[in-house]
């Protein structure tokens, strides 16, 4: 009898284990390739691809921040079988250097960069406020602040505006005109030690601001339509505008950002997305 049948199944089992942990690794000859190791079943397999100088090919997901270096990067990495997907809703364009090759050839579509086309923070705030009822001082206030986007009016004419606003922020409305010059005619009443005083006040019925749609991106006019309501028990001012299409100044925005990107790289553009 020989001395395998006389050493116990145990002993026998763990050698086996120990000979399989053992397996063997394949480095890559000098044309390249991915290590590898060979295990038997059971084990698994895990790739070695960390032990080379570089990776076998390239993988990584970038983001930018504007249309010109989503560009620049695409041309300093594109193959012939690189694409370029855009959607106008949200905005966004998506690279994809190592997509599939229109010889049939798939691709591994792991290397991309993206260009989310970021808001700028001029649209962020006055689409935050679009279409929200404030009260008197409230808008007044906002109006100040961002008077740099406001082109029509002229600022001076806005900021005075907003300064009569905000002084007469305690007497009672009794009632509102549209006037015939594009403006609308606030009449008012205040008490003064006792004596109760009329005046009234003027505020164009629509206004003009010149805003980035994108960060660092040109300004885009948009008409701004002032809306006003009279509290029937406080008699109090409530105001707020309504931008006027703002969505086809967005979509006018991205069109005009797909064409840089197309122009700038020579490539067509798939209007739709990757998976």
């Amino acid at each position: 009898m020989d001395e395998l049948t006389n050493t116990p199944a145990s002993d026998v089992q763990a050698a086996i284990n120990a000979g399989a942990a053992l397996g063997f690794a394949k480095l890559p000859d000098e044309g390249g390739g991915i290590p590898y190791a060979v295990v038997p079943e059971g084990y698994r397999i895990e790739e070695l691809e960390a032990l080379l100088p570089t990776p076998a090919r390239q993988r990584g997901a970038s983001r930018l921040r504007d249309a010109a270096s989503f560009a620049a990067y695409f041309k300093r990495h594109e193959s012939d079988n690189s694409t370029i997907w855009g959607t106008i809703d949200p905005p966004r364009f998506v690279a994809v250097f190592d997509d599939h090759g229109a010889d049939g050839i798939a691709g591994w579509r792991e290397h991309t960069a993206t260009y989310a086309c970021p808001l700028s923070p001029e649209w962020n705030t006055w689409k935050s406020r679009d279409g929200k009822q404030m009260a008197q001082t409230d808008f007044a206030q906002f109006v100040e602040d961002n008077l740099p986007d406001i082109i029509a009016p002229e600022a001076a004419a806005i900021l005075e505006i907003s300064r009569t606003l905000t002084a007469k922020k305690k007497v009672d409305y009794t009632s509102a005109v549209r006037l015939s010059n594009g403006e609308v005619q606030f009449a008012y009443q205040e008490e003064i030690q006792g004596t109760t005083t009329k005046g009234q006040i003027q505020i164009p019925e629509e206004f003009v601001i010149a805003i980035p749609v994108f960060e660092n991106g040109p300004r885009y006019r948009i008409t701004a339509r002032l809306r006003y309501r009279i509290d029937d028990g406080s008699k109090r001012l409530v105001m707020w505008f309504d931008l006027l299409r703002p969505h086809k100044v967005l979509e006018d925005a991205v069109n005009e950002v797909w064409q840089e990107i197309a122009d700038t790289t020579g490539r067509e553009i798939f209007h739709g997305s990757h998976s």
